[in-house]
């Protein structure tokens, strides 16, 4: 039986959430803080907006990616909090304007900020 396209939308939404969900509880203790809850919703919304283009992640993501990847960026000594919050409100000329509110911007920073002492993934 073949699946109407609404049913496959709710079925990629679902797959998503409940790797969300399947991260989180990987991730132990961290998750279970505010701060952590709230670096999770980030992770949320940067797999929803971002993963299309960027590796947001620790891990290998299937498919084409270009730079920068959230890890590297992460890295970077001069990736702060505040200079994060600049980037994401400037316009880039490769990459999609984002309409976050403060609430989203500050989750997805604390989640690329939380890469900081990740270590990738090996393929």
């Amino acid at each position: 039986m073949a699946s109407r396209p609404e049913e496959t939308g709710y079925r990629a939404r679902r797959a998503t959430a409940l790797a969300c969900l399947a991260w989180c509880i990987a991730d132990g203790p961290a998750a279970a803080d505010p701060a952590g809850n709230h670096r999770v919703r980030g992770w949320t919304i940067a797999t929803q907006l971002c993963s299309p283009c960027h590796i947001i992640g620790r891990g290998p993501q299937a498919g084409e990616f270009s730079d920068p990847v959230f890890l590297r960026v992460a890295k970077m000594p001069s990736t702060t909090g505040p200079a994060l919050a600049v980037f994401l409100r400037s316009h880039h000329e490769r990459m999609p304007s984002l309409r976050l509110d403060r609430d989203e911007m500050d989750a997805v920073i604390d989640d690329i900020l939380s890469l900081k002492g990740a270590r990738a993934a090996r393929p």
